[in-house]
């Protein structure tokens, strides 16, 4: 994943970098490095970030669902 992949994802999930910093204990700093050349060497994203953004967006989607059900149970209740 390139640094310009790593901010178009972000963008669809609708978060920041400041918001991915908090979300997975990274200072923003060292995000904000990837990309860059440091001494010849281009310092890549990290190889676990894409599964970890694939899984919270799952994990979303997941929460959604389960308010909608929770929602829709309770109103069953109330009939």
């Amino acid at each position: 994943m390139t640094k310009e992949e790593f901010n178009a994802r972000l963008k669809e999930l609708g978060i920041t970098q400041r918001d991915f910093s908090s979300i997975a204990d990274i200072p923003y700093s060292t995000i904000n490095n990837w990309g860059f050349k440091v001494n010849e060497k281009v310092i890549p994203v990290p190889r676990w970030v894409a599964p970890f953004l694939d899984y919270f967006e799952k994990s979303r989607k997941y929460d959604y669902l389960l308010k909608e059900i929770l929602k829709a149970a309770q109103n069953l209740e109330k009939k």
